[in-house]
């Protein structure tokens, strides 16, 4: 094993369990502090695992109201306090290679050593039972993500802030913000906010490579360690068997038109000052002479605003509303959960 796996042994857990509780002492050296679990050992060969640092009541809500999405739907978790997050999760975390996504994930492919790992970011809810999923889990599958470049429709519709009674909160308007405008069923640029990981040999060498990428690239995204990790894979002899999630199973704000199985409410973060993945001759975060290019029609017109209470497309031009078409399309917009 690497010096991951030695790492993170170094602070293995100590347990006693009882009918009701899995534990109820650990190792007080630990970086991962149990906050609440619950496994269904009979029913799911999976767990979903988060962590949050708890610095202040809002990572508290955070963790609660995903814990109460999972019971909702009898899904098994695992979240965990910890103190710090790698600068590849929040710039203004630790150097310390401990607290990476992918150590984690590691961490918990050894603490559920028969369990198959579904890794979410703390802010998700989960709005609907995960079929995908459970099917992923059923099949031979090493690891799935959401794919920018398997997703025709991958544009996103930004809403329009407004002031509400004193707090910001989204308008019914949404305008064309962004896409990736290539095509690949091979190739990978994610989204990490839900990942999941077989419990074996290949996924577990993903996840050390993707370790190591971070650990090689100060300042860099893990998202985008992750797309190198995975698009070079042939260069560390693995061949990692993929699927890839839809918009549902990661419903950012931006997809209105999409509805959820997990929710993420708030807008991500941009990524500021972070430095982009060197740019290599050989070896690329994605190469783009390897995908096609992207030739279907955007979902909705970007030169036209969506006002999703109407159903109506507007072509404002100088303030004023200039075009108006309507359409047949539901829209979830989750203004409680902001």
């Amino acid at each position: 094993m690497t010096h991951i796996v030695r790492d993170y042994v170094a602070y293995r857990w100590i347990w006693e369990y009882n009918e009701k509780v899995m534990f109820n002492r650990l190792n007080y050296n630990t970086i991962y502090s149990p906050y609440k679990f619950h496994e269904s050992p009979e029913t799911y060969n999976f767990i979903v695992c988060s962590m949050f640092t708890p610095t202040n009541d809002k990572y508290f809500h955070l963790a609660e109201r995903l814990i109460l999405s999972c019971e909702k739907y009898s899904l098994p978790y695992a979240v965990y306090k910890v103190s710090n997050v790698h600068t590849s999760i929040n710039l203004q975390g630790t150097d310390s290679p401990l607290y990476t996504k992918a150590n984690f994930i590691l961490f918990n492919m050894e603490r559920f050593p028969i369990k198959d790992i579904f890794y979410v970011d703390i802010d998700m809810i989960f709005l609907d039972y995960p079929e995908k999923i459970i099917e992923i889990d059923n099949s031979e599958t090493d690891f799935a993500i959401y794919n920018w470049l398997n997703d025709i429709h991958n544009e996103a519709y930004m809403p329009i802030v407004q002031d509400k009674e004193g707090r910001t909160t989204f308008s019914e308007f949404y305008v064309y913000s962004h896409s990736i405008d290539y095509y690949s069923n091979e190739q990978l640029i994610c989204s990490g906010g839900v990942q999941y990981y077989k419990n074996n040999p290949q996924a577990k060498k993903l996840l050390e490579i993707w370790q190591k990428v971070i650990e090689e690239n100060s300042g860099v995204a893990d998202d985008e360690c992750l797309d190198f990790a995975f698009n070079n894979q042939s260069d560390e002899n693995i061949k990692i068997r993929a699927k890839w999630l839809n918009k549902s199973y990661l419903r950012l704000p931006w997809w209105p038109h999409i509805k959820p199985v997990i929710l993420h409410p708030a807008i991500p973060v941009a990524g500021g000052h972070r430095v982009s993945f060197p740019q290599d001759k050989k070896r690329k975060r994605f190469y783009p002479e390897k995908c096609q290019r992207r030739t279907v029609p955007y979902y909705f017109p970007v030169d036209y605003l969506i006002d999703t209470k109407r159903q109506l497309l507007l072509k404002v031009d100088n303030s004023t509303v200039i075009d108006v078409k309507k359409i047949q399309q539901n829209f979830w917009i989750y203004e409680e959960f902001l």
